[in-house]
């Protein structure tokens, strides 16, 4: 499942390359150092993970290579910047990685850190400053779109020495030297080997539920939370199609897991269209549908898990009318009806741009509607009736999950 978490943050164009040269050459350095090189890799890709969160006013839309070097710019006032604090804190939420790589969250916590805030002595502090330093190499790619030579990296490298300890700067070098090295670094940048990349750092050994669910619900925090409108979309499209699949003795495990990853092609979609208070024009609604293409794409690794389907089928209608195969009722499973009944209906309970929320008998209805039209299923749209005229609590869905509310709290605390 790590992979999907890799993968996401790779479709976000700047910010994905700039983050995979850091976790390739921080492993390539740490390994020099006699660190753990799959460790380093980890700590490298998700060292900027609290960039991504609108913390600061700042949407994914607005990262470019510009905003990556301004905060990529270490400060003498203090060994952290608000989005180490974010990238440790999210990270700290994913237990698989805390546990497997005791190093990761202190290590990015501390990645803009200079010399005298740290212990070279220290493993952890060893760790940051590499992370610290594969950034500067990664930047210098980023702007310089000739392939750098050897020296071009020395010479600016040198006129920052005094940021790493000798042995990290050392190291750095001696990585440097390598062809292999430099042309990697380019290759990620044109969008070369990036997926042969990920795959040979993936971690392939199963994790449990709960283990899914907290890197299901770290991502779908940072993808709803492009919007005001969506903050908690994923996680109630979870909980309502959990709810409906317990009801007729369905794995609601499966369903959990579809409705936390089935919009996760959303890290793609702009702020603007989200957002837009009109109408889509005809080219705004492609570039919105084209989400569940990038859902497809980043969970394709896991098309044989009994949520896939169901996951990226969730915007599939049968009457042929939905997308982005078009298929017809016969031709999906009622899991899959099961999410675009549980998506449908979220989405008329939630507050759009044009309109404010509706009471569960109001979503109800829309999706009876919905029924009659032909558009979507009457067996689960029937279980999730009787769901809310018996009293199910959708009250509760109203809030995030405890992962994502803390993480809202902690961005919150660093704001006041």
């Amino acid at each position: 499942m790590v992979d999907i978490l890799l993968k996401t943050i790779m479709f976000v164009p700047k910010f994905g390359v700039h983050s995979l040269q850091v976790g390739f050459i921080a492993s390539k350095i740490g390994k020099e150092l006699g660190l753990d090189e799959l460790e380093m890799f980890y700590c490298g890709v998700l060292h900027d993970l609290g960039v991504l969160t609108p913390h600061k006013g700042v949407l994914l839309d607005d990262i470019d290579n510009e905003f990556l070097i301004k905060e990529d710019v270490p400060t003498y006032e203090s060994p952290t910047k608000d989005h180490t604090l974010i990238s440790a804190f999210e990270v700290s939420k994913i237990s698989f990685l805390s546990q497997k790589f005791p190093l990761i969250s202190s290590s990015i916590l501390l990645h803009h850190a200079l010399p005298q805030y740290l212990n070279e002595s220290m493993t952890k502090d060893l760790a940051a400053n590499v992370i610290s330093i594969s950034e500067e190499i990664s930047k210098y790619v980023l702007v310089n779109d000739e392939e750098m030579s050897y020296d071009d990296f020395v010479i600016p490298l040198s006129t920052i020495k005094s940021r790493f300890f000798e042995s990290v700067y050392e190291a750095a070098l001696s990585v440097l030297k390598q062809e292999y090295i430099r042309w990697m670094l380019y290759d990620i940048k044109a969008g070369f080997n990036r997926e042969r990349l990920i795959e040979e750092y993936t971690i392939s050994e199963p994790i449990s539920f709960d283990q899914t669910v907290e890197i299901g619900a770290v991502l779908s925090y940072i993808i709803d939370s492009k919007s005001e409108f969506t903050r908690a979309h994923s996680w109630r499209v979870a909980k309502v199609s959990g709810a409906i699949a317990k009801e007729i003795m369905l794995k609601e495990q499966e369903f959990f897991i579809a409705g936390l990853f089935h919009d996760i092609g959303k890290i793609t979609t702009p702020i603007g269209i989200l957002e837009k208070k009109g109408k889509l024009e005809h080219y705004e609604m492609d570039i919105m549908k084209k989400h569940v293409y990038y859902s497809y794409l980043i969970l394709l690794e896991h098309q044989n898990e009994p949520w896939f389907l169901p996951a990226v089928r969730h915007q599939e209608r049968i009457d042929g009318s939905g997308y982005p195969w078009k298929l017809k009722g016969s031709e999906m499973t009622f899991k899959d009806k099961i999410l675009q009944v549980a998506d449908y209906f979220v989405a008329v309970l939630e507050p759009r741009p044009y309109r404010g929320p509706n009471p569960p008998e109001k979503a109800l209805e829309e999706v009876l509607r919905a029924v009659q039209n032909g558009v979507l299923d009457a067996g689960p749209a029937n279980i999730l009736k009787d769901l809310v005229l018996g009293g199910y609590d959708f009250e509760s869905m109203n809030f995030m999950s405890s992962i994502q509310q803390d993480i809202s709290n902690f961005e919150q605390s660093i704001i006041e």
